[in-house]
C-alpha cells in the first residue's frame, strides 16, 4: 500500500469546500490517500474552521469528512475505465449538494482523462522514448508505479499493464 498524507493546518478555503460546505476563510484541510495494487485509490478529506481539531477519543463532528473512491481497471491496452463513488458526512439530505460533488468530481476525472490522452500520444510519438520528469508532489504516484512494475514482472495475475 501506498499511503500520502498532506495536512494543512490554515490554508484558503477552496471555492469546492466553500459551495459544498458553507464555509468561508481561512480552514484546516486534511486529505489522506491511500493506494492499494493493483487499482484502488481512497481519498479521504477533512475540512474544518481553522484550530478545530478531532476529539481525543477520535470522534470528530465539527469538521466536514469526503470520501472518493477510485477503482481504476484497464479495458485494454490504451484504455481504462475509472469507477468511482463520492461519500460524506453532511448535507446528506441536500439534493443540490450531492450533485454538485458529483459533477465536481466528474469534472476533475475527464479533466484526467484530456491530460491522459495528450500524455498518450505524445508517448506514442516520440522518437527514441521519452525522459520522466517528476516532482516531489508526485513521490507518492512514484511508488504505486513502482509497485506495480514490480507486480507485472513478477507475472502477479491481479497485476495491470505498465
Amino acid at each position: 500500500m501506498v499511503y500520502v498524507s498532506r495536512h494543512m493546518d490554515d490554508t484558503e478555503c477552496p471555492p469546492f469546500y466553500a459551495k459544498s460546505t458553507g464555509l468561508a476563510g481561512r480552514i484546516t484541510r486534511w486529505q489522506d490517500i491511500e493506494f492499494h495494487p493493483p487499482c484502488l485509490y481512497l481519498l479521504h478529506s477533512r475540512v474544518a474552521p481553522v484550530g478545530v481539531l478531532p476529539n481525543a477519543d477520535g470522534t470528530d463532528p465539527d469538521a466536514f469528512h469526503v470520501e472518493v473512491v477510485y477503482a481504476i481497471t484497464p479495458s485494454t491496452e490504451n484504455s481504462t475505465y475509472d469507477f468511482w463513488a463520492v461519500a460524506r458526512d453532511f448535507a446528506q439530505d441536500d439534493a443540490g449538494v450531492s450533485e454538485f460533488l458529483r459533477e465536481s468530481n466528474r469534472t476533475v476525472v475527464l479533466q484526467d482523462v484530456d491530460a491522459l490522452n495528450v500524455l498518450e500520444k505524445v508517448i506514442a510519438t516520440e522518437p527514441g522514448g521519452y525522459q520522466e520528469l517528476s516532482i516531489n508532489i508526485d513521490t507518492g504516484g512514484l511508488a504505486a508505479r513502482r509497485i506495480l512494475a514490480r507486480m507485472a514482472r513478477a507475472g502477479d495475475p491481479e497485476a495491470v499493464r505498465s
